[in-house]
């Protein structure tokens, strides 16, 4: 057999053995997620014009696939809330109340006899003086008095919160890698690590999104309204917590295919 016909059996041989792999090994993948292709290269061994041996084909194979990252935006809403309001009014109250006074009365009147000498000589002169009696007794009365307070009104009153509502826009990013039919570990965790940093970049900038709306969120319950019912200046409504909790599971989506991307690099590295 010559070495043009051994070359053609080994490229057969090795085609076939990478498409029964594919067939036994890799499952198909959801569109836009994986997609595979096969690439033969050069041989890795020139052979010698005598060499009649069997020549090994080095075989590789693409992996492409499609994750989303977020891109934040803002938007300024003015919200109108009506809210509880307290004041104070200055009140005064009159009133009486009892108290005892005292008060002079006469009793009697008490004669009291006296002369110009102190002698009875004739001719004198004398005189009686009549001087009255007095007591003071306790007589009960009424006083007016008064007290002044602040009396507390309770009421509603419109007012107006300035909110940041986040908005995410989802772009797509390409995850695009060659390598060999028979990966080394290191290769394919040397992906791993970067796919990580992608996730981990995209829970940092979600987490600061999610807080910053439940921030908002805990503004509103503080004025005592509802954040799932709020009205804006132009008269839309807006709902804080559908608004956080759309996030939270577009976030969740988002983390779960690129836990599956992750899923499928492990698979490589155990081949």
């Amino acid at each position: 057999m010559g070495r043009s016909e051994l070359l053609i059996l080994a490229c057969s041989i090795a085609c076939g053995m990478v498409h029964g792999a594919r067939a036994a090994d890799i499952q198909a993948a959801p569109p836009q997620r994986e997609t595979g292709r096969i690439e033969l290269g050069p041989p890795i061994q020139t052979p010698a014009a005598e060499d009649d041996r069997p020549v090994l084909v080095p075989t590789t194979r693409e992996y492409h696939w499609i994750f989303r990252v977020p891109v934040v935006s803002i938007e300024h809403r003015r919200i109108r809330v009506t809210a509880p309001n307290m004041s104070t009014r200055w009140k005064r109250m009159d009133y009486e109340t009892p108290a005892l006074r005292s008060k002079r009365v006469k009793l009697w009147d008490l004669p009291e006899f006296s002369c110009k000498y102190p002698d009875l000589i004739l001719p004198n002169e004398c005189r009686t003086v009549w001087h009255g009696v007095y007591v003071d007794v306790p007589v009960l009365v009424s006083e007016r008095a008064h007290v002044e307070f602040d009396v507390p009104q309770f009421g509603l009153a419109e007012q107006f919160i300035d909110v940041e509502i986040p908005r995410w826009t989802w772009t797509d990013k390409s995850f695009r890698f060659s390598l060999p039919a028979m990966a080394p570990p290191e290769a394919v965790q040397r992906l791993r690590i970067a796919l990580n940093g992608q996730r981990a970049a995209i829970v940092a900038a979600t987490d600061e999104t999610i807080a910053g709306i439940s921030r908002e969120i805990e503004t509103i319950e503080a004025s005592g309204a509802d954040p799932s019912k709020l009205a804006s200046g132009d008269g839309s409504s807006l709902d804080l917590l559908a608004q956080r909790q759309s996030l939270l599971d577009q976030r969740a989506g988002e983390l779960e295919r690129l836990a599956d991307i992750d899923a499928e690099l492990a698979h490589l590295s155990t081949r």
